[in-house]
């Protein structure tokens, strides 16, 4: 998956760089890489590829709202449920649903 990411990337121009921590990385160590990332002006987005296990509230909300292309943070999160999703980034398939939804009737802005 990574190598399809990284064509389609360089088709679109897009640079991208995958950091790969140790599968028992701690989760301060995942944070600490996380904030890292949030103070490099030139990364524009992540996408977190950690175990389940490391999906805690803690490393989730270390990454800028801003930086989260996926929607993970409690503040993309929340404005997605308000229905504000104009105002927050929103993961490809939650985007995808909301579409459908709004085609179908059962969901309007």
């Amino acid at each position: 998956m990574q190598e399809i990411n990284q064509n389609l990337a360089e088709e679109a121009g897009l640079n991208i760089t995958h950091i790969c921590l140790p599968p028992d990385s701690s989760e301060d160590e995942i944070i600490d890489e996380i904030l890292k990332i949030n103070e490099d002006t030139r990364v524009h987005g992540l996408a977190l590829q950690i175990s389940e296990s490391s999906f805690s509230n803690k490393v989730l909300n270390a990454l800028k709202p801003e930086k989260d292309v996926d929607g993970v943070t409690d503040i993309n999160l929340g404005r997605l449920v308000r229905g504000d999703a104009h105002e927050c980034y929103v993961s490809p398939v939650a985007r995808a649903v909301i579409e459908l939804l709004e085609k179908s009737g059962y969901y309007s802005k």
